[in-house]
């Protein structure tokens, strides 16, 4: 008889699977992120041209791009149950937090795909300098987590609530300033040759105390 912790592990998988194979029918959200970003650096790249020595104006444009494209989709994870009238079934088989969970691991996948088409783009078009990659990818880690921690929780604070893509951008925002600032301080010292442990550091933390917070919330936010 499966132990209580495969059982856990077997929903958030299953949720996973679930949440990868509706996006994969319908490419909406992924194609909707990649258009974002892709018609963002063209324009920027032809109005400004290559900033090969400005690593602050490519360290803050890098991630503003993957920050609001990411915010033009990570939204559906959640409003699409509601929309769909699915939310109920998914709870009939999975608790709260193992949804929630799913959810995250997918909005993490959703990132890596977004930011693998995203990053060479930008690293070509914007003529910015090689990254020192150690750093360059932890920062791309640890920024994501985070922003896919709270992007998450806020989805499913909202979701349930009317004008919800409006009020996404609206509350998710606040949340994720401080990602944003640590993260592109973070990048812009990498290219300037400096460390950027503390960014790391900070991000990770952040994203802890927001899965922390998320781990005690998401039990409770589907109560009638």
């Amino acid at each position: 008889m499966p132990n209580a912790g495969s059982s856990f592990l077997a929903a958030v998988w299953a949720i996973l699977r679930k949440e990868c194979r509706s996006e994969w029918r319908t490419r909406y959200g992924l194609n909707a992120a990649v258009l974002f970003a892709v018609t963002s650096l063209t324009g920027v790249s032809f109005a400004v041209g290559r900033l090969t020595d400005r690593s602050d104006v490519l360290a803050a444009l890098l991630w503003v791009v993957l920050l609001f494209a990411a915010l033009a989709s990570l939204s559906h994870a959640f409003v699409r149950e509601v929309e769909g009238r699915t939310l109920t079934l998914l709870r009939l088989v999975a608790s709260p937090t193992e949804i929630a969970l799913g959810k995250l691991l997918f909005n993490l996948v959703f990132l890596t795909v977004l930011e693998a088409v995203t990053v060479p783009l930008f690293l070509i078009l914007m003529g910015a300098p090689g990254p020192r990659w150690g750093a360059f990818l932890a920062l791309l880690a640890s920024g994501s987590f985070a922003l896919a921690t709270s992007a998450t929780l806020v989805g499913a604070l909202i979701s349930q609530t009317r004008g919800r893509g409006a009020l996404f951008a609206g509350v998710s925002l606040p949340l994720l300033l401080p990602v944003l600032a640590a993260a592109v301080a973070g990048t812009r010292n990498q290219w300037a040759g400096g460390s950027a442990a503390v960014e790391v550091r900070m991000l990770m933390a952040y994203a802890a105390a927001t899965l922390g917070a998320s781990l005690l919330l998401y039990d409770h936010l589907w109560e009638d």
